[in-house]
């Protein structure tokens, strides 16, 4: 273990300058973009639970009226979510996948912002949007939402130039790493994908539940569970994705069953303590959560927080059966 503390044994001690640089840039932007998508994620599913609310509460009128509204803010997740996957595609640099990865990406990324500046534009002239400042769920909505999707159409187009034209004269150096078997590139896309869902759910909950719940309500063992097993989703992620993956080969063979074994021990407890504290107080979601998400919180059984407990769960006991696999080899 003492090999995941020493510098030598992780890729950047290799690199030049300029391949530092760029990892460490690539690598901010991502921690950026990461954070961004987790609180517009959120966001997206409370304005969904307040449709959700008043479809329960017998006001479908209402709730089309406010899906119709919102549209744009959905689509914003969209933008930032695809903007995380081009980034990670950059930084990951799998070979034989990276450039298809981020041009279908960037493709994507400027298909959202169309729909979203068309979307507005045409829910102006139709007369949804009062004005382009309505003020309402942002101060300057929906004008705001056509400047990021404007922006993020830039962004897409600078991408798509880059591997087309520039990447020649502006090479991308951060490390190329294996490429990934043709039969598992599917799975492993789709795994990482839903794997940054629970992410960004967990970073973005844990947050704000730190500043949302009622902690002085009685239920404080619930809250502080909770907060951990929000977070403890994010910070698994983080770990196996900017700890672990940037090792060299050799120390990641020699690490990763002692460190999927430590994983697998922390996350298990946390997920022990988390369904403890809802078993000794099942009533804890619908009284103290109910502020977060109303819907979700509403019973005392949460399916999203559930699997994002279990997540890195999972994920550990991946990591540990690899690793007990690659230990026979």
């Amino acid at each position: 273990m003492k090999g995941l503390f020493d510098r030598s044994n992780y890729l950047p001690s290799e690199f030049e300058r300029k391949q530092r640089t760029q990892s460490f840039l690539l690598c901010l932007l991502i921690i950026v973009f990461f954070v961004a998508s987790s609180f517009v994620f959120f966001y997206t599913l409370y304005s969904f639970a307040d449709i959700i609310g008043s479809i329960v509460s017998a006001s479908p009128d209402v709730a089309i009226r406010d899906l119709i509204r919102n549209v744009p803010q959905f689509l914003l997740f969209f933008m930032t979510f695809w903007t995380l996957l081009l980034l990670h595609a950059a930084f990951r640099k799998v070979e034989g996948k990276w450039e298809k990865s981020i041009m279908k990406d960037a493709i994507c990324i400027i298909a959202f912002g169309t729909v979203t500046f068309l979307y507005i534009i045409i829910m102006r002239i139709a007369g949804t949007y009062l004005s382009l400042v309505e003020g309402s769920p942002t101060a300057l909505y929906p004008l705001d939402m056509m400047i990021y999707s404007i922006l993020f159409i830039a962004l897409g187009v600078c991408a798509i130039l880059y591997m087309k034209k520039w990447q020649q004269k502006w090479p991308l150096v951060t490390p190329s790493r294996g490429p990934i078997a043709k039969k598992l590139r599917g799975l492993y896309c789709t795994f990482v994908a839903f794997w940054a869902l629970f992410a960004l759910y967990g970073l973005s909950g844990g947050t704000l539940t730190i500043f949302i719940y009622d902690f002085g309500s009685g239920h404080d063992f619930y809250g502080v569970m909770l907060v951990l097993a929000f977070l403890m989703s994010a910070v698994t992620i983080g770990f196996w994705e900017f700890g672990y993956n940037e090792l060299k080969e050799e120390k990641k063979k020699e690490l990763l069953l002692p460190l999927a074994s430590i994983s697998l021990c922390l996350s298990v407890v946390i997920a022990a303590l988390y369904f403890l504290s809802l078993g000794l107080d099942l009533d804890a979601p619908s009284n103290a959560g109910f502020g977060m998400l109303p819907v979700a919180f509403a019973a005392s059984v949460n399916i999203a927080t559930l699997l994002a407990v279990l997540a890195p769960v999972i994920v550990s006991v991946v990591a540990l059966v690899k690793g007990l696999i690659a230990r026979k080899k």
